[in-house]
Formats: C-alpha cells, structure tokens, sequence
C-alpha cells in the first residue's frame, strides 16, 4: 500500500491529497515550506485537505504517522488532537503529525532499549544472536540471567546449582568463559567473557577468581531479553574482556504507558520467587521503571540442605527532550547468599569415606552412597556473599540531521565475602579455615560520536576505565592459636589497572543497502599495577606467617592495535552472508601476575593475550521462519593459568601458558509452520585443542582437547499455542543434550578423560487470560504456569572434573568428582499485569 492509501484508511473523513508544487504558498502547511524559499517546496510533498460536516470534531491517527511521512518507518501508536474547521475548508494538520511523529519516536528508542530488531541483526556484520521475553515462559521460575543465555547456541552452564544463578555458576560462549572460578579449573579460557548490564561493563578482568558471578544476575524475570556477540566484534560493541565475545543483559525498561507486573511462584526443595515491574509511562517527557525481586530455595536434590537466596533491584529514568534527544539514569544491586555444596567422587576414591576422609566407614561416591549423597555441611561448608551495584547516567543527543553523540557514566562496586571449612579432611591443617574478601571497584566513561550519510556510517569514539582490585583472605585454625585477625597463610594484594581505549568505525552501503563493508581500528591500552600489601619484601614467610603471594609489586604498560573488517550481503530478501575478522588484545588477569601464587612468576614473562578471531555465516528470515549458521575460528595465544601440588595446597604452585585454537559451528532455527506450532533447536559442534602447551615443571601437553568445553551442545523444542476460554494456553516441550567434555588433571595439566554425556527433557504449559478483570480491580490480564523440569527423572553430572585441585590429598589421576544436576522438579506460578 502506498502512503497515499495508508493516510486514507488511517484517516477518517473525505480527503484530497494534492501535490505540494500545485498550491500557492499561502495555501501550504508551514511545516512543508522551504525556508530558503516560500515559493517553493525543498522535495515533493503532500498537502491534505479535509472536509467535515462538524465545526469540532477529533482527528484519531496512528503517532507513527508523521514518523512515516519524515522517515519511512512503520506505523504505531495513536494520538488524539483536536482543532477547528468551517465546513469543507482545508485542515492544516502539520502541527499533529509533527506532534505524532515525535511520540512514535520516543515509542519507537524505547523498544529499541528492550531489544535489538531483526532487521538490524540480520544487516549486522557481527556474529550476534538475542533470545527474548517469549523464552522465559519456558524456563523455571529460579532462573537467572545465565539460564536465559543458555537458550542461545554455543552456550553452556555449569555448577553447583545450574537450575538457578544463586551458586557456583560459570558460563561458556563458544568455549571462552567466565564465572566460578572452581568450574572452569586448569582452563585457560577463564575470564575472557564481557559482561555488560544495560550496557555497563560488570565484570572484572583482573580477577583470577571469578571476575563475575552468576549470582549478579539472580532473576530472569527482571531482564527483557539477552544479547551476545560472538567473538570480539566490531570496534564499536566491544570493552576489555570481549576478546571472546561480549554477554548483555537488557533489564526491563521504561515504556510509554504506565503498568505494573507482579508474580510469584514456588516449587520443589522450598523454592520460591517474588518479582515486581512498575513502569510509570511517559508524563511530560519523563518515563521510568522500578523493577525487583527475591528468590529462595535449597540446592535440588542433595542428601542435605544448601540454601541460597537473593535480592535484586532495578531503577531508570529516562527524560525526553526536542527531537528525541534524551538523558537518562539507572541503578541496579544485588545481594545474594549461598552455601555452596562441594563435588563428590563419582566412583570410590581411596580415603574418602561417608564419615570423612581417612576415617573407616562406606565409601562417598554416587555410585556406592546414593547418587545425591553429599558431605554433610558440617564436614565442608562454605559461605559466599555476593554483593554488587551499578549507578549509571547515559546521555543521547543529535549534533545535527545526520549526526548523533552518546555518552556514558557509571560506578560500580561489587564485593565479595567467602568464609568456610573443610572439615572432611580433618582438622590438623593449620589452613583450615578460609576467610575471603575480595573488592571490585570500578569507574569510566564511553563516548560515541556517529554520522550518517547515504553510503557512509562513520562512528568513532572510545572509552576510559580505572579499575581497583583488592585480593584478600586470611587461613587459619584456631587448635593452632590463629584467627582471622592473626592468620597462618595471608594474602593482600592490591591491582589497579587504567584501560584506556579509542576507535574508528565505518559502515559503507551499496546496492541500496544490499552490501556493507565495516572496516574498524582501535587501539587499547592498559597501566597495570600489582602491590603486594602484605609482604614487600616478596618473602614466603612474614613475621611467621605465609604470604599466598609472593610476587612483590610489579608494573605494567600494555597497549596493542586491533584491526578488524566485516562484510554482510542480502543475497536476495531475507538472506544474509556475513563474515568478521578481528585481531584483539586483553591484559592478562592477576593470575599472569603471581597474583596469589606460591612461585615466584618472572614479570618479563607477562604478555598481552591476543586474539585473532574469524566468524562467518548465513543467516535466513521471514516471518515464519529463522535460520542462523555460524562457522568460528579463534586463535588465542599467551594464555596463563595455575596448577596445584598434590592437590593439597590452597594456592597454584604452579602454572602452565599455552596458545589454544577454538574452532566449531553453531547453528540457531526458529519456525513456526502454522500460525499455533513453533518449533526451535540449536546446534553447536566444537573441537577445540591447545596448538602448544608447556608447563612450569617442563611438561608439554600440546595437542591435546581444551578442558571443559562440550564437544556437542544440541536443544530441540516444540511449542503449541491454543485459545481455550477467551485466553491462551501454551504447552512447551524441549530437550538439550550436552556432550562429553575434556577433562584437565588439575596438577599435572594433562587433559586424558571426558566427562559424561547427558541430556534434559523439560515441560512447561501456561495460560493468560484477562478474564480477571471483574475479580482484581485494575487487574488487565492473568498468567498461570506450571513447569516440570528434568521431566524423566535423570541423574547426571552437570559438572565433572579430576577434582578441583584444591585442598584434596590422595588424588589419583583418574579421580573423577561431579556436581549433580537437579532431579525432576516442579514448579507453579501466578503473574498479575495492571
């Protein structure tokens, strides 16, 4: 339909449309002369004239309306106006579809906040993928962000409470990872992951422990959808630790109208959930979102209770100004809790008994002890505190028709306490409790300045970040007269970092939009520092007590540059083939740096890790059908991690560097082959290996698998929608299938086994209806859930590894211990939309 038939059926009345040149000027709308001169009009125009039967009447149109006349997009939104007219006089409407165009604006960077549009993916010369709201339906109600990325291929989560984020979580993308630092052991992949909230870096790529937890983001509930970028990306979407990709969780966002949403919900193993939404709309320029919520439960399954629970809250304002320019503010924290269970041995591993290690009694292991048996919380507890905060100001305006500028500030801080024993080993360690208290704090500043031009998108900008990190933790026993505050074992050290970081980008278009080339440049680099706060000498022992870290203050000025070159061609409508190639740089984390090493590391030896990423692909869209096929090659080279002693030391007593290749396809399908059928998979094949790796002691393990990584990650699911009563009921069914993965002797470096293979079936069904409108007051629609999860009862390790070289004596190299994964559980809930 052209826009001359669009405006009449949207517009009611008798209408004629004349062309602009056809009138006098006195005749025409103001808002279509040409300054520069009355008489004539700058491009061809559309006068509208109107005849009325009414002197008062009121004009209804879509707000979008007078967005389409300015810039061709779609139709939305409504406004209402009212003027006068004598009868069959002309209506000079400029006013309102000014007026129109600039609220279906708004409405229009609004949804742009909540998710990025199929279109733009599918144009982008990024390997980049989102999954939505429509997903969350089918998770369980304990799920965090990291389950709402798992839903995209190549991803994979493990640890000690996988069915939720409030735990010992890490997350894969393609083999590269962040989180727990006891899930991704003897991997050199670990940290290489940004993770962004609402845009603003998380994590911290100092720490050679964690970095990010999965407990930051506890409550999927409060996120609108979940983006990814494969791979470092363009210069223009990528911060410090995006060497191997770059994580984004979009909270829910400010919107036009005013709603609140609130739910609940409670399930297996005293699960529970509590989440509100609160949006105000727009009023007088200004919108805004409150969002929180709470989540509480016991680890599913185990012989005895480990809880965990959660708060989360969420603010943003945003406040609009004249042409859409705009500013805005946001706050996010976190505090969660856990008590983290500890892996067991799979099959029986002389000296570990049920009643402790060494002490006569059954063997411990799932095949012997029941395969939910644990170690009591009293023979080994430990107690995490997670805590973070976010305050953020992002300010948006235009520097002219073609011109944008962007700007973001934020601080955050995030801290951490770790107190626990391992009391199944006994209690003559002079090492025997552990009290950990790291600190993250972080502030910066991205500055974005972009034009557009007809074959030309031109972006430049950069960003600073200073960063100070301080590691921290006391060992103790008290048999021995130690305490926290005069310990056995210390470490104090202190890093503080300066990453600075600028680029160009520019985006040229032919064949009206058919083929774009993105050449981009960046430069990155970093002023490291390392204090040893406790020992200055560089000593093991001071004032008779062990120093963890014997590195005695080291500095370093990094800097790299980082080209990069994508390429994306429609083919024909709805197909795309891209491809992007980049070379990046990231400062090694503190591990690099002997942070918390009982060896002394020569700093000389301290290197950038680099990166030289391919992604290539094909994408297909329509409206019925998704196809998304990625190919990827990464080669990482100056990687550092620790290695342990006879698995009876706290610390790394040595390390190993290594060059690793990560290679595999991924592949992503959406298709709904009649208008109530939605059928889903993804695919991810990988084998990724070390290309060289030597150790501190000598030893050459090059060739072999990259540990932890899943060899095969597959997902098939099939939704089904239905009108039953006035409301729609929804009935999801989906398996996923995780692969054997390399697993690497924590003390020799050796990868010589794989984990078990194990797949999932979950079953969700849901209804919405708004037929509780005469029942709640203001109540606009109802949600009701019910999920089974692990639907055929299957026992299986969501985690596997030769231990975790910690603490743990007597470790034989095919001593294998796991994390179990969670039986069948149920969940119900209830969702109120006002």
């Amino acid at each position: 339909m052209n826009l001359n038939l669009r405006l009449k059926t949207l517009l009611i009345g008798r209408t004629a449309l004349l062309p602009c040149q056809s009138l006098s000027p006195e005749k025409m709308a103001p808002a279509y002369r040409n300054p520069a001169d009355p008489g004539q009009m700058s491009k061809p125009c559309y006068k509208l004239n109107f005849s009325w039967k009414a002197r008062r009447f009121s004009l209804v149109t879509f707000g979008i309306a007078g967005y389409l006349l300015s810039s061709g997009l779609s139709l939305a939104n409504t406004v209402t106006a009212q003027t006068e007219s004598t009868e069959n006089s002309p209506l000079n409407i400029g006013e309102v579809l000014k007026a129109a165009g600039a609220i279906g604006s708004k409405a229009t960077a609004l949804k742009r906040l909540s998710t990025i549009p199929i279109e733009e993916l599918a144009n982008s010369t990024q390997s980049q993928l989102q999954v939505g709201k429509d997903q969350l339906t089918f998770l369980s109600p304990l799920a965090g962000g990291l389950q709402l990325a798992e839903k995209l291929p190549g991803v994979y989560v493990s640890g000690s409470n996988p069915t939720g984020s409030v735990g010992d979580n890490a997350i894969m993308i393609n083999g590269f990872s962040v989180g727990s630092y006891s899930n991704t052991s003897a991997t050199p992949n670990f940290n290489s992951i940004a993770v962004t909230f609402d845009g603003i870096p998380m994590n911290n790529p100092l720490s050679g422990d964690g970095g990010w937890y999965s407990a930051e983001i506890p409550i999927a509930d409060l996120l609108s959808s979940t983006n990814i970028v494969y791979g470092p990306g363009n210069p223009d979407a990528r911060w410090q630790a995006s060497i191997g990709g770059t994580l984004n969780f979009i909270p829910v966002q400010p919107s036009m109208k005013p709603s609140v949403k609130i739910s609940g919900s409670v399930g297996s193993y005293g699960a529970q959930t509590e989440t509100f939404d609160a949006e105000t709309g727009l009023r007088d320029g200004w919108t805004g979102v409150l969002a929180g919520g709470y989540t509480s439960g016991n680890v599913p399954g185990l012989q005895y209770g480990y809880p965990y629970r959660a708060y989360a809250f969420f603010a943003k304002a945003i406040k609009f100004f004249d042409g859409n320019d705009r500013i805005s503010f946001g706050a996010y924290g976190e505090n969660a809790y856990y008590l983290d269970n500890s892996t067991v041995p799979v099959t029986p591993v002389a000296g570990y008994t049920t009643n402790g290690y060494g002490v006569p009694g059954p063997p411990l292991s799932e095949a012997t002890s029941g395969f939910y048996s644990t170690m009591t919380p009293e023979q080994s507890y430990f107690y995490y505190r997670d805590n973070s905060a976010i305050f953020f100001t992002k300010q948006h305006m235009a520097l002219s028709r073609t011109g944008q500028f962007d700007n973001q500030i934020w601080f955050r801080d995030s801290w951490r306490v770790h107190f626990g024993s391992g009391n199944y080993y006994g209690n003559s360690s002079p090492d025997q409790i552990e009290y950990y208290y790291p600190n993250d704090t972080t502030v910066g500043d991205r500055v974005k300045v972009s034009f557009l031009s007809p074959h030309n998108d031109v972006a430049f900008g950069g960003y600073i970040i200073h960063r100070n990190y301080h590691s921290a933790w006391d060992l103790y026993n008290p048999l021995y007269g130690t305490s926290e505050s005069v310990p056995n074992t210390k470490n104090n050290v202190d890093m503080s970092q300066l990453n600075e970081y600028v680029y160009v980008q520019d985006r040229l278009h032919f064949l009206q939009g058919a083929f774009s080339v993105t050449p981009g440049i960046a430069y990155a680099a970093y002023q490291t520092t390392l204090a040893n706060l406790f020992s200055p000498t560089g000593s093991p022992l001071a004032n008779g007590v062990t120093n963890d870290t014997l590195a005695q203050g080291w500095y370093t000025n990094f800097g790299g540059v980082e080209p990069s070159l994508g390429v994306n061609w429609r083919v024909i409508n709805g197909v795309h083939i891209y491809g992007n190639v980049a070379y990046t740089n990231e400062n090694p984390n503190g591990e690099a740096y002997g942070d918390y090493y009982e060896i002394y590391i020569n700093p000389n030896n301290i290197q950038l890790t680099r990166n030289l990423d391919f992604e290539g692909g094909i994408r297909y869209h329509s409206h019925a059908l998704l196809i998304n096929l990625n190919y990827y090659h990464d080669q990482v080279d100056n990687q550092v991690y620790g290695l342990y002693a006879q698995g009876t030391n706290f610390a790394p007593t040595g390390y190993e560097s290594a060059n690793s290749l990560y290679q595999g396809v991924n592949l992503q399908i959406h298709w709904t082959p009649i208008y109530n059928l939605m059928v889903y998979a993804t695919a991810n094949v990988q084998h990724s290996y070390y290309t060289s790796l030597q150790t501190s002691n000598n030893q050459s393990f090059s060739g072999n698998l990259i540990p932890s990584i899943p060899l095969h990650l597959f997902s098939l699911g099939v939704t089904y929608y239905h009108i039953v009563l006035g409301g729609l009921a929804k009935a999801n069914l989906d398996d996923r299938y995780i692969g054997p993965a390399g697993m690497a002797n924590p003390i020799s470096g050796a990868v010589t086994l794989k984990t078990n293979p194990y797949n999932v079936v979950n079953l969700s069904l849901s209804y919405k209806t708004p037929d509780v409108r005469g029942l709640i007051p203001f109540a606009r629609y109802a949600t009701f859930r019910i999920g089974l999860f692990n639907l055929l009862n299957r026992n299986y390790n969501v985690n596997e590894s030769i231990g975790s070289g910690e603490i743990e004596p007597g470790l034989p190299s095919n001593a294998v211990f796991g994390y179990q994964g969670a039986p069948r559980t149920v969940f119900g809930s209830l969702a109120l939309k006002f």
